[in-house]
Order: structure tokens, then C-alpha cells, then sequence
């Protein structure tokens, strides 16, 4: 047996009254009681990382520092005391009949350890005064020696010292009455250190702000532990003494990816109204009207209701996003009025796409309103979205860089107080700039001991070794913690993890004295640093994530009863986790099966909740989540959920048709209203439908849908279905000319469909069947001033028509004024409907808009223009995720023309790379490839293109003008007969702007002079200057006039057209 010199610290607790226990109560009685006791006591001790000594009659002993010292053994063994007493005495049996007494002491002991069995003999006076103290207390009290107490001081509160006499002792024993946990301590911040640059930009900013009361946009972006936290906490330090009125609300974006739609803005809203985290939907509703009225806010009957439905508490969905970004931009206008507003977004790489648009939107200015908004952002955010801040005038993109050595070294120095030149250099090699990383090092490096063999290698272990260093308790309430997210509430903690119960407070303090969390509101806390809490979830098990998650998601429910449409998407978001986890740990339990039924139910509610608010992307994201989750008679309802959802045509189909798979024809509404959505997403929106089906197809799910309108009954699913109908002759139009009766029929459906909608009140589908209308009368003899008419009536449809329908009126407007030849109603009407729409805002859309307006600008003359309209519809392609947008490709060529007339081959490149991506997607279209030819200005791919064109009705007229104009801008020949064949379609469609390309075409060809004195009459009265400066110079050189061919030249130089300059001037 081997001996060693120990110091530790010893418990010992007994029952005062165990005698008169004893004669009182029957021996089998009192076992029971004592068992009870001991078991508590054995699961305490161990909790703490005790050893449990032995059981004497009613007394135990426990000893903390054997076999493993921890460094903060007496602070473990007071709170093992503490957890010991007030479990006993809460326990109704136990605290009725064992009140206990409790007696600690710390000093050197000699250990005697078995290595046969691993069991401690200990034998030393700091055994026996530990003893002493425990029967010199009072019941349910806690006896500390000094020594103990001196130890723990920094931890635990005590009473005035005594000095107690002790039988078998010399002189009395000096003893502190244990009082509680010690009150929390001030957190010391430490100093900014390399900064100086950083913090100097981001007060100028607010100087902007407060001194020119103009909104700016701040994005700090940086790596984790760079130190954005820290810059953010200095300058609103600072901004306290530059402008102490300013009242700012911190919008926290949770680490569960996009799933959460607008959460960050409950805390932005509730600050600025007053209300408090826990307050009944009604009662946010109240206040938010009682703050408008107070503050005299605009047209607030309007702006109430939809910031309610922001944050889950409105009582109507909101089908217009442009409204709800408005209402936020009018309360954040409001809110600034009084006082300076600073709005920071922390971890906004988090946050969801829809967030993200409505902080680009309330960011564009609208008067003098001083508004500071602060983004913390690691560049994960850039990778989303590669536009974000747009290269706004009022933002500043602030890219934290590593630190230098010195700044690092200033920080490792204040921190170790004392200077240790060889501990500093190795630190500061190891940190590599990262500066949370070197703080933490340092706290690793002086919680070991001062040992630099054993300092990690890696930020993440760095975090481990510190949470390795904590308590049991500590550990596991940051792990608890964990679950919630960057920030938890200590009942949360405590309704999950029981063993908590009443000391989750207690421990938060504990760990904000170790700089691992701080306060946030009134009863929350916050991880110093998120990659504490990272670390700390990556330790827990994936089942034990699962049970928590599940736990977590009931007591916000529970907690959130009668509000708990605010807090959908997180109660969705942890039963989500649970199941997913459950799931893929055992499929068939009871248990996983009732949590995945939880997770479907809650997303369910978190899509509808998103829905409401117009985020259709996250709405499409929780239906998709349930999808997976759910039992398969589910899926249908849910998949048809989702082809709603979606705003993509192709993905809007692929929803529809994975329902009507599982859908039978007994349920005729359901699968009437799908295939409504089917044919209305295939024929309205087939320009970005790459998946073209053939006619034949088509008509075998057009032949389902009639039989089942015979038995149906639902008004909506046949509205549906006949609106779809009515855009049959649109989509034959891109195969063939539709007959005379094949549009018969689709006016017929269009009025139907219009006439179900206005008696449902439907105002998205009495739109959409005036669209269809419109779309009867471009085909044959087109009538395209009907066409203008029909689409400005669906302007009057009103506040309902949402913004998307809207972005298609004024497209349809412009379509129509363009093939009218009206080029300066089609630049006016895009430039109206396009200042209707805000960053990020229905992209596929507004891409339909811009790209008509790119066309219609590019045609008049408005090059400069042109080329920003076609990078904008570049920019809005992208944020679509880059879909099969065909019929956006008339801008991008009509952009990649100017590029090349002006020569910047760069700006013609990316054009020409849009063009070539979305006509790829197109596979079965025997157009695709020779368009995509004619892009790469092969001019065999022009004649082929013109063949084409003869023989069949010209399909894309616009891009079709566009090949024709550059053959003849460049000489390269044309087949003269296909060229007259193709000029009789364009004329009964009243395609002006093709049919004056093709004119100009046949006279240049022919050499006709007289013929292009007409052409060129009509492109003056189309306004179309490009047109005009060739056709003089064509006439010019055709009729040997100097002067005709300089008066072209002007143009074209005020144009900047080098390629023709070049022409003809050479």
C-alpha cells in the first residue's frame, strides 16, 4: 500500500435528532428514509467528482481532491454540500423526518491507497475538525473551516466568522456559516487592442448618422474570434458619451442556419414598443398600436397589422412583401425620430434570406432619419449573397484581418499580468491574429498550472480544455445552454436538465466570473463567444442532443401557451433536431415516432407562420423539412402545400406532381386543384420552364383535368384549372400557331377563371386570369393595344394584388409597348414598376421586368442605361439561384449587343455567360442551340436562324430581331427570300421593332433605297436612335450622300457604337 501527502477537502453530514429519530419510527421505516439519503448523497458527491468514503449509521463522508485533484475541490465540495441539503429538504418524506447538518474542512491529509481495489485510507486532523464541524451545526446548516472558506470566496457567500469549542480540541475552531452563493462580480473588460483603425471607421459612421441624420449600414465581416464582438462592445462604449440618448437594440441571429424567418426582429420590436419577451399575442398587438399612435406614425392602421405579422402575432397573412418591408422601414423611421436608433445584427451569416432583404431594404434612404445599423457577419455571408450591400453609397464593408504580433502580444501581456517573455512568444505563435483564440490560450495556460507542454492546438480544443476545466454542474449547464443557441434563459436550463433545478442562476454566475457568458435582458444569459457554444454542443452525444432538443421544444411550448405562433419556427426548429437525430439513431421507437410527429406538426405551423409574413423561401423550407419527416399519409397535403409555396415554376411543378402522384382521382378537388398547378406553372410560366413537356403530353394531364372539372366542386380548384386552360393557346404559340378554335377555347376558360375568382374575392387569381386574356389576344392578328389595356386594368385589382403580380402587369406593359414600337411607354412603365421593388424582393419576377427594360432601353438608345438595366438583371438572376430564365435572355442579349458595339468585350462576355447557362437548360429545344450559336456571333448560325424563321412563325421575336440587326451590322449575308418569307408573320403579330429589322434587312440586301427611307421613318417614330444612326449611314453609303452618312455618324458617336463608327467611317 502505497502512502502520499494530499490536500483535500472533507464533508461530513449526519441527521441531528437521530436518536429520538430512532425510538420514534420502526427500523424498516428508518432504513428506508437513511436509503434515500444515501443514494442522494452517493449521486451528489459523484456529480461534483467527489469520492464517497463511507456510510456511518446516519452519517457521510465524502472526500473532493482524491483520487484527482481538481484545483477547485473546496468550491466542489461546498456546492455538492449545498446540493446535498436542499435536495433532502426538498423531498417531502426526507425533509419532513432528516434534517441534516453539514460540516467541511480543508487541509493536508495522508492517504493510504489499495491498488487491489482502488480504495482510500485517510487519516489527519483536518479528517477529524471536519467532523467537529459537522456536529457543532444546526440543522440544515453548512459549517465551513476557514481554510475551505478562504478557498471558496470568490464562489460562495458566508456568514460572520465563530469560533466554536470542540471536544478533544486545544483551542476553539475557527468556522464560517455558509450563506449562499457569492454575488456575481463585475466582468473587468479587457482593453481594445490593434483596433484603433477599425473602431475610428466605424465612428465616422456613426458621426454620419447622428451629425447628417442619414441611415448607414455597417457590415463588420470577419472569421470567428477575430474580434467583431469586441469591436462592437468598445463603440457602444464609446457611443454612450457621443450620444447617450441613443437607444439600441441588439437582433441576434440563431446558429440554426435559415430555418428561422424574421426571429432576430421580435427582440428589435419589443424593445422599441415596450413589450416584454413573454407577452400574450394580444398584448403585442395593443402595444404596437399604442406606440404608433404615441409616436404619430403614418398610416399606421396599416403598418400595425403587418409589423404583428413579422413577428408571428397578426392576426391576417400578409401576401405582399414589399408592405411588410415598408411597415418595418416606417417603424424604424418612427423609432428615429426622438432619439438616434442603432440596430445591431449579431451572426447575420445566420440569418435567413428574407431578413437579409428587408435590412437591404429599410437601409435605402427616405429622408433624414439617423439610423445606425450594425451587422457582424463571418464571410460565409458574402458567399450568399456576393451583392450584399450593393455598393451603396450609405454602407461600409469593415473586413476585420488578423491581428499583427504586437497588438497580440499587448493582449497576452495584459492578460497574464506579469511579464513571461517565453510564455508570451509561444502563445502568440500559436494564436496566429486571432485574439479570442489567444485569450483563451492564456486561460488554459493558467488554469493548468503555467505548463506550456500541454497547451491545444486549435481554437475549438483550446475551448474544450477550458469547459474540461469546469465543474460537473458548470459543464453541464453550458451544454444545456448550448442546446438553446447562443443565448438561454436559466429556467429554460432547468425544465430540461432537473438536476438543475434552483442553481441554474447560481451557476451562470459562476461562469460569467470565468468570462464563459454574460447577462442578456432581463433574465437571460449569452455565450461570451459563440465558438464557446459551439464546442460545448459538439460534446454532447447525438441522442442526448435529441432528448434535449425534444425537451427544449416542449417547454417553449409550454412556457409559450397562447403566443405560440411567435415562437413556431423555434419550437419547430428543436423538434426538427430531435426527430432528425432519433431518426437516424432508431427509425421505429415509440418515442422517435411521437417526436417525428411533433417536428412535422410544428413546421407545419413555423411554414404557415412564414408564409404569413410573405417568406415564401423559408415557408418552402419548413414544408420540404416536414416532407421528410412525415408518415406517408401525409405527404400528399404537404407536397401540394409546397407547390403553393414556391415562387420558381420548375420547382412549383415538381411539388404539384409529387402530390398528384400520391393523389387519386376519388379525391377530385385535390387532384383537380393539382393539376391546375401543374398546367398554370407549365403554360403562364413556360419562358422558365426548361423541362418542356410535348403536346401530347400535355394533353393527357389536360384530358385528366376536364373529367374531373365534371365532378368537382371546389370554386378555387376549378378557377384554377380554367385559368391554366386559358393559357393553352399561349403555350402551343412557341410550337405552332394555335387554330381558331384552340383560342376560342382559351378565352372562354380565361372568362370562366376571371368570373370564379371575383366571386371568391381572389384577387392573385382574378390577376392571373386577366393575364390569360392578355395572352389571348397576342395570339393570331395581335391586338396589342388590348393587350396593354387588359394587363393596366390589372393595376386596379388594388392593395391585394401582390408584388410579384404586379413586377408581370408592368412586364406585360412593357411587352406590349414594345412590339407597338412604343419604346418610351415601355421605358416609362419598366421604370414604375421597377421603383415598386426593393433588393431581394420577388427576383424571378422583377428579372421579367428588367429584362424587358434592358431590351426596350437598348432599342431606344439608352445605352448607359441599358448596360446598368442588364446588370441588374444579372445580379437578380443569381439571387433566383440562377433558374432556367429564358425569357430574360431578350435583356442579356440586347445588353451583350451594346457591350459589343462599345467594345468592352469583358461586359459582353458576362452577358453572353448568362445567355449560354440558361439556354443549356433547355435541351429538348431545337431553338436553344442556334440562339446559343448566334450569341457566340456565328454567322452561319444567323442564316440557319432565318431559315428557321421562314418556315415557321418566328417564336422569340425579340431575340430574333436581335440576330437579324447584328448579320446586317456586321455585312454578313442573309438569304434574301427567307428574309421576305419571314416579314409577313412579324407584320400580322404587330412586331414593329422585328419587322423594321427585317426591313432593313431585305433593303440592304436588295440595295433598296426607298425601302429603307420607310424603315427609317419608322424608327423615328419608334424613337429608336441605334436604328436610326445605321439606317442613315446604310442610306448614306447606299445613295452616295456625305452628309446622310454624318448625320448617322453623330448618333452613333453620342452612342459610343464604335463597331459601326469603325464601319463607316473607314
Amino acid at each position: 500500500m502505497a502512502e502520499e501527502r494530499r490536500l483535500v477537502t472533507i464533508l461530513f453530514s449526519d441527521v441531528a435528532g437521530s436518536t429520538a429519530l430512532g425510538e420514534e419510527l420502526d427500523p424498516e421505516d428508518l432504513r428506508a428514509l437513511l436509503g434515500r439519503y444515501y443514494a442522494i448523497a452517493k449521486e451528489v458527491v459523484a456529480e461534483h467528482g467527489g469520492t464517497l468514503e463511507k456510510f456511518i449509521g446516519d452519517a457521510v463522508m465524502a472526500v473532493f481532491g482524491l483520487p484527482q485533484a481538481h484545483g477547485d475541490d473546496a468550491v466542489r465540495a461546498i456546492a455538492a454540500a449545498e446540493q446535498l441539503r436542499d435536495r433532502v429538504r426538498a423531498e417531502m418524506k426526507l425533509g419532513e423526518r432528516l434534517p441534516i447538518r453539514i460540516g467541511l474542512n480543508t487541509g493536508e491529509v495522508v492517504a493510504t491507497r489499495d491498488a487491489s481495489s482502488g480504495d482510500f485510507l485517510i487519516t489527519g486532523d483536518a479528517v477529524n475538525t471536519a467532523a467537529r464541524l459537522q456536529q457543532l451545526a444546526e440543522p440544515w446548516a453548512i459549517m465551513c473551516g476557514a481554510r475551505t472558506a478562504s478557498a471558496a470566496a470568490g464562489d460562495f457567500a458566508f456568514g460572520p466568522a465563530v469560533e466554536l469549542v470542540a471536544k478533544g480540541k486545544r483551542a476553539p475552531l475557527r468556522a464560517l456559516p455558509l450563506t449562499g452563493r457569492a454575488p456575481t462580480r463585475p466582468r473587468v473588460r479587457m482593453p481594445l487592442f490593434g483596433r484603433t483603425g477599425d473602431l475610428a471607421q466605424l465612428e465616422l459612421a456613426a458621426s454620419r448618422v447622428l451629425d447628417d441624420r442619414r441611415p448607414f449600414l455597417v457590415s463588420v465581416i470577419a472569421p470567428a474570434g477575430t474580434g467583431k464582438s469586441r469591436l462592437l462592445e468598445e463603440f457602444l462604449d464609446r457611443l454612450e458619451t457621443r450620444a447617450p440618448d441613443a437607444r439600441v437594440a441588439i437582433a441576434q441571429c440563431l446558429p440554426y442556419g435559415q430555418r428561422l424567418t424574421y426571429w432576430p426582429l421580435r427582440a428589435v420590436l419589443y424593445r422599441l414598443i415596450g413589450a416584454s419577451e413573454d407577452a400574450a399575442p394580444a398584448e403585442v398587438r395593443d402595444a404596437i398600436a399604442t406606440w404608433l399612435e404615441a409616436n404619430d406614425a403614418p398610416d399606421r392602421e396599416r403598418v400595425g397589422p403587418l409589423l404583428a405579422a413579422t413577428v408571428g402575432v397578426g392576426e391576417h397573412d400578409v401576401v405582399d412583401r414589399a408592405a411588410l418591408y415598408a411597415a418595418w422601414r416606417t417603424a424604424i423611421e418612427v423609432a428615429a425620430r426622438t432619439q438616434p436608433l442603432v440596430i445591431v445584427f449579431e451572426d447575420l451569416h445566420w440569418s435567413s434570406d428574407s431578413l437579409l432583404d428587408l435590412v437591404e431594404f429599410v437601409m435605402q434612404p427616405r429622408g433624414a432619419t439617423p439610423v445606425l445599423m450594425i451587422a457582424l457577419t463571418r464571410p460565409e455571408l458574402l458567399d450568399r449573397r456576393t451583392t450584399w450591400g450593393g455598393g451603396r453609397r450609405n454602407h461600409l464593408a469593415l473586413s476585420l484581418e488578423p491581428l499583427a504580433d504586437g497588438p497580440i502580444t499587448e493582449l497576452v501581456e495584459h492578460l497574464l499580468e506579469s511579464r513571461q517573455p517565453e510564455v508570451v512568444e509561444r502563445i502568440v505563435a500559436r494564436a496566429e491574429g486571432n485574439p479570442f483564440y489567444a485569450g483563451e490560450l492564456v486561460r488554459t495556460f493558467m488554469e493548468r498550472g503555467g505548463s506550456l507542454d500541454t497547451l491545444p492546438d486549435t481554437v475549438q480544443a483550446t475551448v474544450l480544455a477550458r469547459l474540461d476545466g469546469l465543474s460537473e454542474d458548470e459543464r453541464r449547464l453550458v451544454q444545456i445552454g448550448a442546446v438553446f443557441g447562443r443565448s438561454f434563459r436559466p429556467a429554460g436550463a432547468e425544465a430540461i436538465a432537473p438536476e438543475l433545478a434552483g442553481r441554474a442562476e447560481a451557476i451562470c454566475g459562476s461562469l460569467i466570473d470565468k468570462d464563459l457568458l454574460r447577462p442578456s435582458g432581463a433574465d437571460g444569459y449569452v455565450f461570451r463567444h459563440i465558438l464557446i457554444r459551439e464546442v460545448a454542443y459538439q460534446t454532447l452525444p447525438r441522442a442526448t442532443r435529441a432528448r434535449l432538443h425534444a425537451a427544449a421544444a416542449h417547454w417553449i411550448e409550454t412556457s409559450a401557451e397562447g403566443r405560440e405562433e411567435t415562437v413556431a419556427e423555434l419550437i419547430a426548429l428543436h423538434y426538427r433536431e430531435a426527430a432528425t437525430l432519433a431518426t437516424a439513431a432508431n427509425a421505429d421507437d415509440p418515442d422517435t415516432i411521437a417526436t417525428r410527429r411533433n417536428a412535422v406538426r410544428w413546421l407545419v405551423r413555423a411554414a404557415d407562420a412564414a408564409l404569413a409574413s410573405a417568406a415564401n423561401v423559408e415557408g418552402s423550407r419548413h414544408l420540404r423539412a416536414a416532407i421528410d419527416l412525415a408518415e406517408p399519409t401525409e405527404v400528399a397535403a404537404l407536397y401540394e402545400r409546397l407547390g403553393d409555396a414556391y415562387a420558381d415554376a420548375g420547382q412549383s411543378i415538381a411539388g404539384y406532381r409529387a402530390a398528384l402522384e400520391l393523389t387519386s382521382d376519388a379525391d377530385p378537388d385535390r387532384a383537380l386543384r393539382l393539376i391546375g398547378g401543374i398546367l398554370g406553372a407549365l403554360t403562364r410560366s413556360q419562358g422558365a420552364v426548361a423541362d418542356r413537356p410535348t403536346e401530347a403530353e400535355l394533353d393527357v394531364l389536360r384530358s385528366r383535368g376536364a373529367a374531373l372539372l365534371e365532378v368537382a366542386t371546389d370554386p378555387r380548384a376549378k378557377a384554377r384549372f380554367h385559368s391554366a386552360e386559358g393559357f393553352h393557346a399561349f403555350w402551343i404559340s412557341l410550337d405552332r400557331t394555335a387554330t381558331d378554335a384552340e383560342l376560342a377555347a382559351s378565352e372562354r376558360h380565361a372568362t370562366q377563371a376571371l368570373e370564379l375568382a371575383r366571386g371568391l374575392g381572389d384577387i392573385a387569381m382574378q390577376s392571373a386570369a386577366l393575364d390569360a386574356l392578355s395572352a389571348v389576344a397576342m395570339m393570331g392578328p395581335a391586338d396589342w393595344n388590348a393587350v396593354r389595356e387588359i394587363s393596366r386594368s390589372r393595376l386596379s385589382l388594388g392593395d391585394g394584388l401582390e408584388l410579384g403580380e404586379k413586377m408581370d402587369t408592368y412586364s406585360m406593359i412593357a411587352w406590349a409597348s414594345v412590339s407597338l414600337g412604343d419604346l418610351d411607354e415601355a421605358v416609362r412603365a419598366s421604370r414604375e414598376g421597377q421603383s415598386l421593388v426593393q433588393p431581394g424582393q420577388v427576383p424571378a419576377w422583377a428579372l421579367h421586368l428588367v429584362a424587358w427594360r434592358t431590351y426596350a432601353l437598348a432599342l431606344r438608345g439608352d445605352w448607359d442605361e441599358a448596360l446598368a438595366s442588364g446588370e441588374r438583371a444579372r445580379q437578380l438572376w443569381v439571387e433566383t439561384g440562377e433558374i432556367a430564365a429564358g425569357y430574360a435572355n431578350r435583356g442579356f442579349v440586347a445588353a451583350r449587343d451594346v457591350a459589343l458595339a462599345r467594345r468592352d468585350e469583358a461586359a459582353a462576355e458576362r452577358f453572353a455567360a448568362v445567355i449560354d447557362a440558361i439556354m443549356a437548360r433547355f435541351v429538348a429545344s431545337a431553338l436553344a442551340p442556334v440562339y446559343r450559336d448566334v450569341v457566340r456571333l456565328k454567322p452561319d448560325a444567323l442564316a440557319t436562324l432565318v431559315r428557321m424563321a421562314a418556315t415557321t412563325e418566328t417564336r422569340i421575336p425579340e431575340l430574333f430581331e436581335r440576330a437579324v440587326s447584328l448579320a446586317v451590322d456586321r455585312d454578313w449575308p442573309l438569304p434574301l427570300e427567307a428574309l421576305e418569307q419571314a416579314r409577313a408573320p412579324s407584320a400580322s403579330r404587330g412586331q414593329r421593332p422585328l419587322h423594321a429589322a427585317l426591313d432593313r434587312a431585305i433593303a440592304v440586301t436588295r440595295g433598296d433605297p426607298d425601302l429603307l427611307r420607310r424603315v427609317l421613318a419608322d424608327a423615328e417614330a419608334m424613337h429608336a436612335r441605334p436604328m436610326i444612326g445605321r439606317l442613315r449611314c446604310e442610306l448614306g453609303r447606299m445613295t452616295g450622300d456625305d452628309a446622310e452618312i454624318e448625320a448617322g455618324l453623330r448618333i452613333l458617336r453620342e452612342l459610343g457604337d464604335r463597331l459601326q463608327i469603325e464601319k463607316f467611317e473607314g
